[in-house]
């Protein structure tokens, strides 16, 4: 009878046991489950964050684009109307010029034409261009006893001289230049040592 005893309590026991193990194994199930629920609920969360921030990143783009836009037409804008304003300058000085050459023809045709008011035009004309110039900021390039450049001289000719070599020795038509843009060179004769 103790045998039998015995043996119904180890049954228990081993039942008790698997049981216990059962359970263990149903609990690990449980808890792998909740993770496995969180780890989606964190992709979850994650994949709305992703996509959030690329909706603030496309608007952003999509504002960067349009300002880029507006600039360039801007600054195109601004470079026209500085070339219609440099153009309206010049021209506005032009216009003074061309009135005083008018002046000097009319002068020219009349029948008491002297030769005193046609040098007076022509010195009158002259000073007013000068000072067109002034006014535009261009220069003269009158480089006589300097020495050659060739980057606002040409050089017409060379002329054997006493002086150095390649010293300017006569300005055949004088250079012009606009602040650092080179309008047009100075034609020279440059001198090369005798011989």
């Amino acid at each position: 009878m103790k045998n039998k005893e015995n043996q119904e309590n180890q049954e228990n026991q081993e039942n008790t046991e698997n049981s216990l193990k059962d359970s263990d194994g149903h609990h690990e199930n449980i808890e792998e489950n909740n993770e496995k629920l969180e780890s989606v609920s964190e992709v979850e969360d994650a994949y709305e964050l992703l996509t959030r921030e690329n909706v603030k990143l496309n608007d952003l783009l999509l504002r960067s684009k349009a300002e880029n836009d507006n600039l360039q037409k801007r600054t195109l804008k601004q470079i026209q109307q500085a070339q219609l304003y440099s153009t309206e300058k010049l021209s506005s000085e032009l216009l003074i010029i061309m009135d005083s050459l008018e002046a000097a023809n009319n002068l020219s045709e009349g029948p008491n034409l002297k030769l005193e008011s046609l040098i007076e035009g022509n010195s009158l004309l002259l000073k007013t261009t000068k000072e067109m110039f002034d006014k535009l900021g261009i220069e003269e390039i009158y480089p006589l006893n300097d020495e050659f450049d060739p980057e606002f001289h040409q050089a017409m000719a060379t002329k054997e001289s006493e002086a150095d070599e390649n010293k300017v020795l006569e300005v055949l038509q004088k250079g012009y230049r606009l602040k650092s843009k080179l309008l047009r060179p100075a034609l020279v004769i440059v001198s090369k040592k005798s011989k």
